[in-house]
């Protein structure tokens, strides 16, 4: 069996290598490909991973896009033409989802957050993987069939922290700072997604305010160069530390105290670690967001008015989440039963 894994962005590389990894254990040749966005290259590349690159970032204009979108999908078929069809897809991919159609191989998607765009996933008649705590109707609502949901016990952050020895990472050196600050990670939204609300960015404005008033030393991780324009003339107690170059994410979440941030794989993974994790989301909250705060994990900051709601305390010890700790195997056994249903032909007459 050939399994084809599409790497998007830098939380794909976190949470796919493992699957990658448990695959080729079990004898399984797996082809990966990537896109040029943010450091995902080179964590592939620090990961030892050759990877096939096509595609880079593109704007906010949705027409951009879109023919990014088909650009790169059409790049992804013809790649398989030349080296050898793969047997089934796992990714988090659009263009990925639509060259699997065209080149009529399954295609398994990861999904956690409901509120994305799915339309493609529907045409291309992909299988939408998504953590049991989101609610199955959520997805139906967005026009994708029963066939195509396959829920999974656990949440992807299982997949990240699969081989990682948490204790064993060292915090990250955030350089010169005082050592009796409490460190606030903090991640703005991303201003590019089709799902982006300018209110997050009015939001992120006043919670940075109100961090720079209660004396917290922030360590900004902006998406944009330009975000760190949103840290001046604002009243710094701790001059803040910003992120000008990827840092090793476990070790980044092992240096600070509390992590604020617009939703995202971010929040997911402080939440998962027991790191203090705060959203500043605008837009709509997903199911797996609701269900770490109402285990506690995770406070939903609906506005101005809930920032009082954040701790400024040096953290404890950290307690991981473990949800399923068989969940890498449980998807080997998942990718190995649709590659093997697509290559035995059908005894129904079509």
């Amino acid at each position: 069996m050939k399994l084809w894994i599409d790497i998007e962005n830098p939380p794909q590389v976190q949470y796919l290598l493992p699957v990658r990894a448990a695959c080729e254990a079990a004898g399984v040749e797996t082809v990966i490909t990537a896109r040029d966005y943010g450091s995902t290259v080179a964590m592939l590349q620090a990961a030892g991973v050759e990877a096939h690159v096509f595609g880079s970032r593109v704007g906010r204009a949705k027409t951009r896009k879109v023919l990014a979108l088909l650009a790169r999908a059409r790049q992804l078929t013809g790649l398989f033409a030349s080296i050898g069809r793969p047997d089934v897809l796992l990714a988090a991919s659009r263009p990925a989802a639509l060259a699997a159609w065209r080149l009529g191989i399954p295609s398994l998607v990861i999904g956690d957050y409901e509120h994305a765009s799915l339309s493609l996933y529907r045409l291309t008649g992909s299988t939408l993987l998504y953590p049991d705590v989101i609610e199955r109707s959520a997805f139906r609502g967005r026009g994708l069939r029963d066939a195509q949901l396959v829920p999974f016990n656990g949440l992807k952050e299982d997949l990240t922290f699969a081989d990682v020895d948490i204790d064993a990472t060292a915090p990250y050196d955030l350089g010169p700072v005082s050592d009796d600050a409490v460190r606030v990670l903090f991640r703005p939204p991303s201003e590019t997604s089709h799902y982006y609300h300018e209110a997050s960015t009015t939001m992120t404005q006043q919670t940075l305010a109100w961090l720079a008033q209660a004396g917290a030393l922030v360590v900004f991780s902006p998406r944009e160069p330009e975000q760190a324009g949103y840290l001046h003339g604002l009243p710094w107690t701790h001059p803040p530390v910003v992120l000008d170059r990827p840092a090793p994410f476990l070790a980044l979440l092992k240096s600070v105290d509390a992590v604020v941030c617009a939703g995202g794989t971010m929040l997911r993974e402080a939440a998962y670690l027991g790191v203090p994790a705060y959203t500043i989301l605008q837009s709509e909250i997903g199911g797996v967001d609701r269900w770490l705060a109402q285990i506690g994990r995770v406070k939903i900051l609906a506005g101005p008015e809930d920032l009082s709601q954040i701790e400024l305390v040096r953290r404890g010890s950290l307690r991981p989440l473990a949800s399923n700790p068989r969940l890498v195997d449980e998807l080997v056994e998942l990718i190995g039963d649709r590659a093997g249903a697509a290559r035995t032909p059908s005894r129904h007459p079509v």
